[in-house]
């Protein structure tokens, strides 16, 4: 949290961070995604999944199905509210990133509350689900 909000003043700021701070931050990102695919994966290779789809059942339901859902009626709520609308390019776009599984970094910040396995099950059977329910989606949608 420290990070992102540091991050948020430098840019408001209009700073730069020097050069080796950059240069560090930036070797950070690179590597960040895959570390997070090595723990996800080292997390199911010994994970037998039998049982495990249905504590993780309702986070792929709400993920993939509730939250495109809420962000649309949000959408529609604004433009009642505010009376302005979005480009319709726009709107499709937010919904469907909100239907996208969620990010690899899910189990990792899991892991301190030790669901870092039923949060890999999660991820696994989102990342699968949603090549129908986002295929469905823009069907519908485009």
């Amino acid at each position: 949290m420290w990070s992102i909000a540091t991050g948020l003043l430098v840019a408001v700021w209009g700073r730069s961070l020097p050069h080796p701070v950059s240069q560090a931050v930036d070797m950070l990102a690179l590597t960040s995604g895959g570390v997070s695919l090595m723990v996800i994966g080292g997390t199911l290779a010994g994970l037998p999944l039998q049982g495990r789809w249905r504590s993780a059942l309702p986070v792929v339901v709400g993920k993939l199905v509730l939250h495109p859902l809420l962000v649309l009626l949000g959408l529609v709520v604004w433009e009642w509210w505010f009376t302005t609308s979005l480009d319709a390019p726009l709107r499709v776009a937010v919904v469907l990133l909100a239907a996208m599984p969620m990010m690899s970094i899910y189990p990792t910040l899991a892991q301190s509350y030790g669901e870092e396995e039923s949060s890999a099950v999660a991820l696994l059977m989102t990342t699968v689900a949603s090549f129908v329910t986002l295929s469905g989606l823009m069907w519908l949608v485009l």
